[in-house]
């Protein structure tokens, strides 16, 4: 967002530059033609003289027919008055369009400028509503438990290890889903000095979600391509590959057997796929599974903060990638980012 504030404000800068420099050549313009006419009082003899200073001819017929000079006079003012009139409807004619391109550009101005400032208002109250309904179901939880609690007259021992594996449960999805949503809120760290090997941080990844795996009866197909390296952060890359590889765990079914990973350079791109022969996107929420808190109409009653797929938009964006998901509802998903 601060990133399009400050196009924003160079946009504003260049484009009233142009305006301004557009207006001093029309004024300019005036300005000179003005002082070609010279707006003043009637022409004297002194300013007729002048006038005809360059012009021998003239000059002479004038002080030949002296006597006529009052005339001539008369004939200059009549011919200047027609020209000042002809110049102010003149600046009249040019100063009309100079409003209202300055008008036209100051609203497109006001509009781009508002812009994101408008994006990110809509953003803050979308982040604070977000936040407070997913919050609300955990804190519910919670409650609930301390009046059960407070309801018995005696807590064994199993008792209290019941409610506080509960509360620490709430807790902990409480805590995940705080890092998630500040996490999409900061920007993506492009600038990297040091490459980090991806294919290391991936196996990394596989060792932490293997236990997981083998709780649902599953195995890892693998295709890692040894030493893939990247400028890609380290904490960026592994947050989004856990990220796929926990909703191919948990969104397989009972009946699966594997679920795909693989790791490969294409072109220069990083391209990391993951496949799951699990229960499936239906194909009317394909196009808004990227949004922040977005659950599939399939998996409402499982656990999950919708939060998964919109932290994968925001690596794959901030390193100018490409996020593409395949799905089948009831025959599985795949998911292949390019960064």
């Amino acid at each position: 967002m601060l990133d399009k504030l400050a196009r924003t404000r160079r946009q504003f800068v260049l484009s009233t530059t142009v305006l301004a420099a557009f207006s001093v050549i029309v004024m300019g313009f005036v300005l000179y033609e003005a002082n070609i006419i010279q707006f003043n009082n009637d022409i004297a003899s002194e300013d007729l003289r002048s006038a005809v200073e360059d012009h021998p001819e003239v000059k002479e017929y004038l002080e030949t027919e002296h006597q006529n000079e009052a005339h001539f006079i008369t004939i200059a003012n009549i011919i200047k008055n027609d020209q000042q009139e002809s110049l102010g409807q003149t600046m009249l004619w040019a100063t009309i369009p100079v409003v209202a391109v300055a008008a036209t550009l100051g609203y497109l101005v006001a509009r781009m400028l508002l812009r994101p400032v408008r994006e990110a208002y809509e953003a803050q109250e979308r982040f604070i509503g977000d936040a407070a309904h997913e919050l609300r179901n955990p804190l519910a939880t919670m409650s609930a438990v301390v009046q059960n609690a407070g309801r018995k007259k005696k807590n064994t021992q199993a008792d209290f290890d019941k409610y506080m594996l509960q509360i620490r449960r709430q807790l902990g999805r409480m805590v995940r889903i705080n890092e998630d949503l500040l996490y999409l809120e900061r920007n993506i760290d492009n600038d990297n000095e040091v490459e980090a090997n991806l294919s290391e941080l991936i196996m990394d990844v596989i060792e932490d979600m293997q236990p997981h795996a083998t709780d649902r009866k599953l195995s890892f197909d693998l295709n890692i391509e040894d030493n893939v390296t990247s400028d890609i952060s380290a904490k960026d890359f592994v947050r989004m590959a856990r990220n796929l590889v926990e909703n191919a765990i948990k969104y397989s079914k009972k009946s699966s057997k594997k679920v795909g990973v693989s790791l490969s350079t294409n072109k220069g791109k990083v391209i990391l796929s993951v496949s799951d022969q699990g229960i499936g996107i239906p194909e009317a929420d394909l196009e808004s599974v990227r949004e922040r808190f977005f659950r599939a109409s399939n998996v409402s009653d499982m656990p999950g903060s919708g939060l998964g797929l919109s932290i994968v938009q925001k690596v794959v964006e901030g390193r100018g990638g490409n996020f593409d998901v395949q799905s089948e509802e009831n025959k599985g998903t795949t998911i292949t980012v390019s960064v």
